[in-house]
């Protein structure tokens, strides 16, 4: 897959796994794959162009889902792929570009954006992929107070 084996946006709610200083959030979660769709452009097979668009449910440590996540991943001209993300929470949006390596290691995304409590939010996801257990996720996340 072009972001990720299984995961590949997650973040946490909650007392437990949110901890707040001087505007910023720092949040940690896992995420499991709940749809996925490979356009295969030409030429057929891994190549540049290929798109992965998929949607993955967000759970916090408890194994409570706590929100969802859509992504959209374009292949570029090496393993990379050019991908643009939303985590969609009960108290807003965190919206993500990046680079994605590839299918395995720990990869950083650029928070760009949000809307309600992480409105104007900036700050990076780190990513440590897990494909056969779902990937972790560390949101440090800075919002105007």
């Amino acid at each position: 897959m072009i972001l990720v084996g299984t995961g590949a946006l997650a973040l946490a709610a909650g007392p437990a796994a949110a901890k707040g200083h001087h505007g910023l959030i720092t949040l940690k979660a896992t995420s499991k794959v709940a749809e996925l769709h490979v356009v295969d452009n030409a030429p057929t097979g891994d190549s540049p162009g290929d798109i992965v668009v998929f949607a993955e449910k967000l759970y916090n440590a408890r194994g409570k889902q706590i929100g969802t996540d859509a992504a959209t991943c374009v292949r570029l001209f090496d393993p990379t792929s050019l991908c643009t993300g939303v985590y969609k929470l009960r108290s807003g949006q965190v919206h993500v570009q990046l680079v994605q390596p590839g299918p395995t290691g720990t990869y950083d995304q650029a928070i760009v954006g949000g809307t309600g409590r992480f409105a104007g939010a900036r700050g990076t996801v780190t990513v440590a992929q897990n494909p056969s257990k779902g990937d972790r996720f560390t949101f440090k996340i800075r919002v105007k107070g």
